[in-house]
């Protein structure tokens, strides 16, 4: 790299045979960026412009290696049902009523797994992480109608200025608001983290995947492909199958992008388990509850069934 920097001209590429053994196209990409940047850094031209027969040998590579695949099962009502017993059976009072807060808030808020655990069972960022105070219940914690979660850091969120989702409550197993009232009532987390074990050790993704994958074992469900994503790509299908329109979709789900279409055609099946209430779950009346939050602060309004 250093001895580039101090060349009259750019230096041909020639890329040995063995590179697309042993290193990954990306890995590749990577490194001729970090060359092209220190060239342009140091004055000389970009040594990548008009490199025909590079672009070509870097497709050549990516054909020969192929496109990774990570295959990820979604998180559906039918397997938050299902692991529930389980994991009521194995964590204690407290950690249960934690976990399933956080699990049915996943869900229902179409969240990735970054956007409420933490980086270590220790580490906990007041400026971009889930805290206590991430959390208001309307009218009141007694009798919340809904919740409204502040988000400080979110996929789609790059400069940190934080993003408000709406969950109505509903009246079923399976709600986020009750889970999360529950938890806050009979467990009362201190001012700081939002998802926090009795003993002190925060939640992290390695604690989320491990009892997912262990309680969807015992119910015998592919647990495998279970990742932190899947509970955004769980709720992605389910919103689809009562028939909304993608863009409301794409709003609640905060994707920038046209990529929750692969998970709604992906995952058709999931559609068998949509009970006839849950068209009203995700109904558009839900949106009256905004009343006094700005709309610029308002990206996902769902309702928990």
């Amino acid at each position: 790299m250093g001895t580039f920097s101090r060349l009259p001209r750019a230096p041909s590429f020639t890329l040995p045979p063995t590179l697309a053994r042993s290193v990954r196209h990306s890995t590749i990409r990577l490194y001729l960026a970090a060359v092209r940047n220190l060239h342009i850094s140091c004055g000389h031209s970009d040594p990548l412009e008009r490199k025909l027969l590079l672009r070509k040998v870097l497709r050549g590579i990516l054909c020969y290696q192929g496109q990774p695949w990570v295959l990820r099962e979604p998180v559906t009502p039918r397997v938050l049902l299902a692991i529930h017993p389980f994991l009521r059976s194995w964590l204690g009072s407290s950690d249960f009523s934690m976990v399933w807060a956080a699990f049915t808030l996943a869900f229902f808020g179409f969240l990735c797994c970054s956007e409420f655990t933490y980086q270590g069972v220790n580490k906990y960022c007041s400026r971009f992480d889930l805290g206590t105070e991430c959390v208001s219940f309307v009218p009141s914690l007694a009798s919340p109608q809904h919740m409204v979660i502040t988000l400080r850091s979110s996929k789609t969120d790059p400069f940190r200025t934080g993003q408000s989702l709406l969950i109505a409550r509903a009246g079923s197993s399976l709600c986020a608001v009750t889970a999360m009232q529950h938890y806050f009532q009979f467990v009362a987390p201190p001012p700081g983290p939002l998802f926090i074990f009795r003993f002190g050790r925060l939640l992290t993704r390695a604690t989320v995947t491990s009892p997912l994958h262990d309680a969807a074992s015992h119910d015998g469900l592919p647990f495998h492909s279970l990742k932190g994503h899947s509970f955004c790509i769980g709720a992605a299908p389910l919103a689809a199958a009562p028939g909304l329109p993608g863009w409301l979709i794409k709003v609640m789900g905060r994707w920038s992008s046209d990529c929750y279409q692969l998970y709604i055609r992906t995952q058709k099946t999931s559609a068998a388990f949509c009970s006839p209430a849950y068209g009203q779950f995700f109904s558009l009346k839900c949106f009256s509850l905004l009343g006094g939050i700005p709309a610029s602060r308002v990206s996902v309004v769902v309702k928990s069934a």
